[in-house]
């Protein structure tokens, strides 16, 4: 295991007397990982990143970095870089002056500076545009200029603060990449705020969601997308299917609990890894490549299956997204994974299905 880098204890945040923006927050953020603050606009991520920084102070709580009390170290102490929305370039600089700039002002020897600057060139590939300026870099090149002057400082951790929301969907997608394996090879911890789930999942060690001020979950990329703690992490992580039901009987045998539900009119037995009570109101969570939908004529008993019909066929290429509307009119969202030797997939709108999922593969929530 890792050690803690950065250490937040019971941080809370409220500006101007009234308006508390994080409440007791606690997060320990280890030595070398990739983690990401995950939340809707306005629940706090951006401050609680501006908190490590040290550009706001502490309402209440302790913030360490690599074991030290923050409350006495300045921001230009800390030893941590950060990267903004807005890449804040120096525009009559040129690419190599950029980077060169913060260890010209640490009065490091030019010979060193040299040296550091043309490996992070090198490692951001940039080097055939050390000496342009800014305004002939496209928005991508701007963004990893904006790392390599951060990281030739060789910080303890990298900040980086929504720095791929300015760029199109498919450069975004390359920079993604490109700043994962980044981070691999300078081995140094990189705390990321976004609001895009996909962007969270697919780049990080661990994902910190948040909501008003609190979080939500801290789990791996797998552990917050197939087994979220609550309703909220369900609907904002993700498309998922969310059924309410009441227990109608409740069942215990040696470790393991059963319960009986009805879910759109279908009576289903449920297993879970917790016990509940008769008459306890629950939510089903089902990701949609977890439901399942069948043709009439590929099935034989329908006992516990929900009967829906075909609303929506969308085709991607290797997948079929369906949107399926409930005997009881409640909408289902299933992914198939498409073969073109397939023929059962060619769903046609209004088509009657029954829809099940294997059991296990549900999430059973209270809230």
């Amino acid at each position: 295991m890792r050690r803690n880098l950065i250490e937040i204890e019971h941080v809370t945040k409220i500006f101007r007397k009234t308006d508390k923006v994080l409440d007791d927050i606690n997060l320990n953020i280890r030595e070398g990982e990739f983690i990401t603050l995950l939340g809707p606009s306005g629940c706090g991520k951006s401050t609680l990143l501006r908190l490590i920084a040290g550009l706001e102070e502490l309402t209440e709580g302790d913030i360490y970095i690599d074991d030290k009390d923050t409350k006495k170290i300045p921001a230009n102490e800390r030893n941590i870089n950060m990267v903004f929305q807005s890449y804040a370039l120096f525009p009559h600089m040129t690419v190599y002056d950029n980077i060169a700039f913060g260890l010209q002002c640490k009065f490091i020897p030019k010979h060193d500076i040299q040296k550091r600057v043309e490996e992070v060139l090198h490692m951001t590939h940039l080097e055939r545009f050390a000496y342009r300026k800014p305004k002939e870099l496209s928005g991508g090149q701007q963004q990893r200029v904006a790392i390599a002057r951060a990281v030739v400082n060789k910080p303890l951790a990298l900040l980086l603060d929504e720095p791929l929301s300015a760029l199109d969907y498919k450069l975004r997608k390359e920079m993604q990449i490109e700043l994962k394996n980044l981070q691999r090879q300078l081995g140094i911890t990189f705390v990321f705020v976004t609001h895009d789930q996909e962007e969270a999942l697919s780049m990080s060690d661990r994902v910190v969601v948040m909501n008003e001020g609190v979080i939500e979950q801290i789990g791996t990329p797998r552990q917050v997308y197939e087994n979220p703690e609550n309703l909220y992490v369900a609907k904002f992580i993700g498309v998922a299917n969310i059924f309410e039901a009441q227990v109608i009987k409740a069942t215990k045998r040696k470790r393991q609990f059963s319960i009986d539900v009805r879910i759109e009119g279908t009576k289903l037995k449920l297993k879970t890894d917790q016990p509940f009570e008769k008459g306890q109101h629950i939510y089903i969570v089902i990701r949609p490549e977890d439901l399942r939908a069948w043709d009439s004529s590929e099935i034989d008993d329908t006992k516990n299956m929900i009967p829906a019909r075909v609303e929506e066929v969308i085709y991607k290429g290797s997948t079929v997204d369906l949107i399926l509307k409930t005997k009881e009119g409640k909408q289902l969202s299933a992914t198939e994974f498409f073969d073109e030797d397939d023929e059962n997939l060619d769903y046609r709108i209004g088509e009657k299905v029954w829809v099940d999922w294997l059991p296990g593969w549900e999430v059973v929530l209270i809230n």
